[in-house]
């Protein structure tokens, strides 16, 4: 045994060397093609990376678009399957294991949670703007007219989420959408307005202001769509149950231990916390009740 550790931790020959090299130049060349193509569809997600050739693009959200991208996510899953993982170097199968998960979550997403025809919330976050605020990565008026670009996009996104859901959808999907679609028309109306009250360049307020104007209309009908709509024929089927839960924790966190282990394990967790709590509370105020001592932590 101590001689197979040796071996190991010698490093494999140089042959095994060059043939991992191969596989993992191989395994590069496809994760590579596979972000690039994750970010194209998913823009957003690249400006926040601080890529900005992704800047003032949105998700095409319609059929053929959904269609497309479950078919991409499915043909590199199929692509990682094929590869020879044993050739591969530790640090590159680590890699291998997280892009892999990563893909079966987003088929996941499609086929399981269903988040493009069940979840109104998918569409009614669309519209956040607000890292071009709160990043200054480019001049201002740069930024304004990212920002009109993405809002010029409200009537095709909304277009497109009155075509994607489903007639009956979860009522906490509903409920909370309604919540946040709202809260998104207001931060346009009020936040986003105030922020850009330093361009001065009369063409570009102006275009903003049509944008801007425009893009609040949108949201305030997805509200009412789901209001009148949506809301009185929601559903309380928003479970996902116990296998597709099972595979959320696999393919989102790859976690394989069974929902009772899980269980076990936070209540185990938590009553550690609750016991490290009221001895703090007992040090605080050893004459009242823990959570006594904590609402009066509160209040100061």
């Amino acid at each position: 045994m101590l001689g197979l550790l040796l071996t190991g931790c010698s490093g494999p020959a140089p042959a095994h060397r060059s043939s991992a090299k191969e596989a993992d130049a191989a395994f590069s060349r496809v994760a590579d093609e596979y972000i690039a193509g994750y970010l194209a569809w998913r823009p957003q997600t690249g400006t926040a990376l601080g890529l900005h050739e992704y800047d003032g693009k949105v998700t095409d959200y319609s059929q053929p678009s959904l269609g497309a991208e479950l078919a991409r996510l499915e043909s590199f899953d199929r692509r990682l399957v094929e590869l020879d993982t044993n050739a591969l170097s530790r640090r590159a199968f680590y890699d291998y294991r997280l892009l892999r998960s990563s893909i079966q979550r987003e088929i996941f997403g499609f086929d399981e949670m269903k988040v493009y025809s069940q979840n109104p919330m998918t569409y009614a976050g669309t519209l956040d703007v607000n890292i071009y605020i709160k990043r200054k990565f480019a001049p201002l008026d740069d930024r304004v007219r990212s920002i009109i670009a993405i809002l010029n996009q409200a009537p095709q996104i909304m277009s497109a989420a009155r075509a994607n859901l489903a007639a009956a959808l979860p009522r906490p999907q509903v409920e909370t959408a309604i919540e946040e679609a709202g809260g998104t028309a207001d931060f346009l109306g009020k936040d986003l307005v105030a922020a850009l009250k330093e361009v001065k360049e009369g063409k570009l307020q102006a275009a903003f202001t049509a944008a801007n104007t425009r893009a609040i209309s949108e949201m305030r009908g997805f509200v009412a769509y789901l209001k009148e709509q949506k809301l009185s024929q929601a559903n309380d089927h928003y479970a996902l149950g116990r296998e597709k839960y099972q595979k959320l924790l696999k393919y989102g966190e790859m976690v394989t231990q069974s929902a009772e282990q899980l269980l076990e394990i936070g209540l185990r967790e938590l009553q550690n916390k609750q016991r490290v709590f009221a001895e703090a509370a007992g040090q605080i105020d050893p004459t009242r009740p823990p959570v006594d001592v904590f609402r009066a932590i509160q209040k100061d």
